[in-house]
C-alpha cells in the first residue's frame, strides 16, 4: 500500500512537471507570433490582409490564455499557485464590464483586465 501510495504520489510530480514544461515551451514562441502579428498590423495591410491578421492575433491570445490556464492548473495541483489580491474598485470595474457584454443589445467592449 505504502509502495502503490509513493508511486502516485511520483506520477503526479512528474505530470506537474511535464504540464508547467510543456505550457512554459509552447508559450515562449505563441508570445513571439502574437507579437510579430502585432508588428504586422503596424503595417500598411489591406482589409483582406488586416482582417487575416487580427484572426492570427486573436487566435493565438486565445490559445495562450488556454496555455496559461494549463500551467495555473499546474501550479495548483502542486500547490504553488499564488492568489493575487484586487482591490475593490477594479473588482466592481469587472463585474460592470461583465455586465456591459452580456447586456441585450448593449455594446460589446472588450474588456481589459
Amino acid at each position: 500500500m505504502k509502495q502503490a501510495r509513493v508511486t502516485a504520489e511520483s506520477n503526479v510530480q512528474a505530470k506537474s512537471d511535464f504540464l508547467a514544461n510543456m505550457s512554459h515551451e509552447i508559450r515562449t514562441p505563441m508570445n513571439g507570433v502574437i507579437g510579430m502579428t502585432g508588428l504586422l498590423m503596424d503595417t500598411d495591410l489591406t482589409p483582406e490582409q488586416r482582417d487575416y491578421a487580427e484572426t492570427v492575433r486573436n487566435s493565438g491570445e486565445a490559445l495562450l490564455t488556454i496555455i496559461n490556464d494549463i500551467l495555473d492548473f499546474s501550479k495548483i495541483e502542486a500547490g504553488k499557485l499564488a492568489i493575487d489580491t484586487i482591490c475593490h474598485s477594479t473588482c466592481g470595474r469587472l463585474l460592470e464590464q461583465v455586465a456591459e457584454m452580456l447586456a441585450p443589445g448593449g455594446a460589446r467592449p472588450r474588456a481589459s483586465i
